[in-house]
């Protein structure tokens, strides 16, 4: 197959190449080069023209959840743990056949919105199935919740599915605030011989520091409510020290969230090699703050971007996320490139997956999305892209068309 479009954007921080073609063969990208040339080399291909269109990698969701369905106005709260409680209680009253209704429509908008990719925490297993249906490429991390001494420590290795095509099986320990110091220390262990990655919501509120320094706080309501014991949670300085201690933190794991970060604990995130998934709508709607991207990025942290749930956002749109990621942290000198980046390569070296996907590139994955030409050109194309766009013309996994719109 032969893609050929107005412009073709490569990777984040190059300049798009005018009237070029990419070339697919079983499921990768062949060669990139002017349309016309390839044309003629490769005349008998089938040509997928796209005409006005901007040509890019795939966009990647490092952090979602698809099964829940869109709760954020109804459990909307001024605190973390009113909202979970709020999420809680609301979730009493659903359904697995709910669960998948709503993982049905939320991998449809990622399709529609251009998201190849995506790090899923899946807690009622109903989207695995789903995902495997629907052609899109993801890290499936079943979550797990683990407090109570006397329910004993979980088993782990029974979360792990075999891995297919285009889905792999990982595990996702909820957060130090809902997963004790032993169950930890078993997922570490089994880490360490199996070799998957993980992904973990860890520091997304302050609460979460005063509750492991033994200090009150807005967690305690939680806990309360749970039947759950204070002292039963882990005991350290910050929740990255927690995970540092215990050795889970390395570049087998992705942090979500990381608001209450201090100096000292990027510097460990850093030492350790471990990638940040950063949630800005998310961590609004909770009042729980903002992620120091700014610093993550000088220090080289790998950061990808989540939407998080249709339980803390209105939309699992990533270039709804890119938007209002830009619009926080521009004053700190976050340019358009710099949120391209993230929600393509940096979410791909997030996920450990930069020699597959994130960029159009000779040998790579052919994940690719078509998006129209912005109507304005202030000659910055990156910057027009985040103003105008919202949906995708073609969605495209493993060089396979998932979606395309009348305008494709």
């Amino acid at each position: 197959m032969l893609i050929i479009a107005h412009r073709i954007l490569q990777q984040a921080y190059q300049n798009p190449k005018k009237k070029w073609a990419i070339l697919i063969k079983n499921g990768r990208i062949l060669t990139t080069g002017p349309a016309e040339s390839l044309q003629r080399s490769f005349s008998r291909n089938k040509v997928v023209d796209l005409h006005e269109a901007i040509v890019m990698p795939g966009l990647v969701n490092v952090h979602t959840h698809l099964e829940i369905p869109s709760l954020h106005e109804k459990i909307a709260a001024g605190t973390y743990s009113s909202w979970v409680l709020n999420l809680l209680k609301i979730k009493r009253s659903l359904s697995q056949r709910d669960y998948r209704t709503a993982a049905t429509e939320n991998i449809r908008s990622l399709l529609e919105s251009g998201t190849t990719t995506i790090g899923e925490i899946s807690t009622h297993r109903t989207s695995p199935k789903l995902l495997a249906e629907s052609g899109l490429r993801a890290h499936v991390f079943q979550e797990i919740i683990s407090m109570d001494p006397a329910k004993g420590t979980p088993s782990p290795a029974s979360l792990l599915q075999r891995d297919r095509s285009l889905i792999r099986f990982v595990l996702s320990p909820h957060s130090p605030h809902t997963v004790s110091e032993q169950a930890l220390g078993v997922i570490r262990d089994l880490q360490e011989r199996k070799h998957f990655r993980l992904s973990m919501h860890a520091a997304e509120t302050k609460a979460e520091g005063r509750l492991l320094r033994r200090e009150k706080g807005d967690l305690d309501r939680l806990y309360s409510a749970a039947g759950w014991r204070r002292e039963w949670s882990p005991e350290a300085p910050s929740s990255i020290a927690l995970l540092g201690r215990i050795g889970i933190l390395g570049p087998s794991l992705l942090l979500v969230h990381a608001v209450d970060v201090s100096d000292k604990d990027i510097a460990m995130i850093k030492r350790s090699d471990t990638a940040v998934s950063h949630c800005p709508r998310s961590n609004h709607s909770l009042h729980v703050g903002t992620m120091p991207l700014k610093k993550m990025l000088d220090a080289g942290i790998p950061v990808g971007l989540g939407t998080d749930s249709l339980a803390s956002v209105p939309t699992l749109n990533l270039w709804d996320e890119m938007r209002f990621a830009y619009n926080l942290h521009r004053k700190n000198g976050i340019s358009p490139q710099d949120i391209l980046y993230l929600a393509t390569m940096g979410g791909a070296k997030a996920l450990g997956m930069e020699k597959e996907i994130g960029s159009l590139e000779s040998g790579k994955k052919a994940d690719i999305i078509a998006v129209p030409l912005p109507r304005k050109n202030t000659g910055d194309i990156r910057s027009d892209l985040l103003r105008e766009t919202e949906s995708s013309i073609m969605t495209m996994v493993n060089g396979k068309i998932l979606h395309m719109d009348k305008a494709g």
